[in-house]
């Protein structure tokens, strides 16, 4: 995460890099497929979606509390680079360790 900016008070755009660069639309797009997810689970009105390179939009009702759509976007950046420790977000079957012989 580069940074966050506050867009009155429905919108956060999150600049996000990934290796010190903008991360890519496709990286973006898969985060905000994450971040919908959690909105939906959460009963949250709201909408997530990249917006060009490095730049990732956050929309949701007027508030003066952002705190907690701040935390979607973190849960589902976290789940983009730990897929198998959020299967919940990712639909992913997590990787267990092979039994022991």
């Amino acid at each position: 995460m580069r940074g966050i900016e506050s867009v009155g008070q429905s919108q956060r755009r999150f600049r996000v890099e990934d290796d010190g660069q903008a991360a890519s639309p496709a990286s973006l797009k898969l985060v905000s497929l994450y971040a919908g997810r959690l909105l939906a689970e959460n009963e949250l009105p709201g909408e997530c979606r990249a917006d060009g390179e490095g730049v990732l939009i956050m929309e949701f009702p007027p508030t003066e509390t952002t705190f907690f759509y701040d935390g979607i976007v973190f849960a589902a950046l976290d789940a983009f680079n730990n897929p198998n420790k959020n299967p919940t977000i990712t639909d992913l079957a997590p990787v267990r360790d092979p039994p022991k012989k």
